[in-house]
């Protein structure tokens, strides 16, 4: 009974959340009315007018009924904030082993050269089956333009294709010449196969509430705590903010400590709720590996066909 109820609180307590922080923002923007019965107008006239037909305790319902409707709108969503931290996000990694003098340096979550690094770093497991689908297409010698033409990579120009290859006659053979082509289309595929795998993961957990119940379970409790944490992170940053104006005139030592304890906790409910997507996409990626799921990015790639002897230059027009 407990578990069937969880979930339901889970979706319920964030908004819920959500919706108090910033009701306390703009009640504070607002001047900080504090309740008095003698008041007959403004917002504080409003809600005696109201207790005077009611109870407290539907006052406080319909209090909470709005504090709701204001999460609602204001909760972030995992999977926007899955994108926006993949496309923004920044993280320190220490240099490569080749550089003379270790040292950390910001680079992207989803930079251009350091991609493979970076989401290897980030998610091994996704990393992992997509290395391995690659080398099952390096296996089964997928032909190199199927490769581009499936994934919409551009393509060789035809002549420069033609004279690349009258000058590879020289120095290597047919079989080589291909290979090399292809190890060239799979490393320009990787990224979009990665974005493409990425983006896949919502899906891939619909099917595992069908397939898998207990993963899944797991799955939206990762979800729902990247949910809470992004949405009452900013609500208490700008709280802490707010503190710190008000305080500063009277006690200057209280306003530091609330406006960095405010952000320090922001900065931390960010991280943990990033970590949390993490996890989430490894238990697709969990469920993809033991093959409880199936992915229609790994489909795709193992449908690549094979190089023939026939079709050794590209196509001639690419749309």
């Amino acid at each position: 009974m407990l578990a069937q109820f969880l979930p339901g609180f889970r979706d319920f307590r964030t908004p819920l959340v959500t919706g108090y922080l910033w009701l306390a923002v703009v009640w504070i923007v607002t001047g900080m009315q504090i309740p008095d019965k003698t008041k007959t107008t403004g917002i504080m006239g409003l809600i005696n007018w109201l207790s005077g037909y009611t109870s407290s305790a539907a006052v406080l319902a319909v209090l909470s009924f709005v504090a709701y409707v204001v999460g609602i709108l204001l909760t972030i969503d995992a999977n926007r904030a899955t994108v926006f931290m993949a496309r923004f996000g920044r993280k320190l990694e220490l240099t490569g082993p080749e550089e003379p003098v270790q040292k950390y340096k910001i680079v992207p979550y989803f930079g251009t050269r350091d991609r493979d690094v970076t989401v290897a770093s980030r998610n091994p497991l996704l990393s992992k089956l997509l290395d391995a689908a690659l080398d099952r297409a390096e296996e089964q010698q997928a032909a190199h333009f199927n490769i581009r033409r499936r994934l919409k990579l551009p393509f060789m120009d035809e002549d420069d294709f033609r004279a690349r290859h009258d000058e590879s006659r020289q120095y290597q053979s047919e079989a080589d010449f291909m290979a090399e082509l292809r190890q060239e289309a799979l490393e320009e595929a990787r990224p979009v196969l990665l974005k493409m795998l990425e983006e896949e993961v919502p899906k891939l957990a619909t099917k595992l509430q069908k397939d898998n119940k207990d993963l899944f379970d797991s799955y939206d409790r990762d979800r729902s705590e990247v949910e809470f944490r992004l949405s009452i992170a900013f609500p208490i940053a700008v709280l802490s903010v707010q503190l710190f104006l008000l305080g500063s005139a009277s006690d200057q030592a209280f306003a530091i400590i609330a406006l960095v304890a405010g952000l320090v906790a922001s900065l931390v409910l960010l991280r943990k709720g990033w970590r949390k997507v993490i996890d989430s996409t490894d238990v697709v990626m969990t469920a993809l590996e033991i093959g409880a799921i199936s992915s229609h990015t790994i489909k795709e790639i193992d449908a690549l066909e094979p190089h023939k002897k026939s079709s050794a230059a590209p196509p001639q027009k690419v749309v």
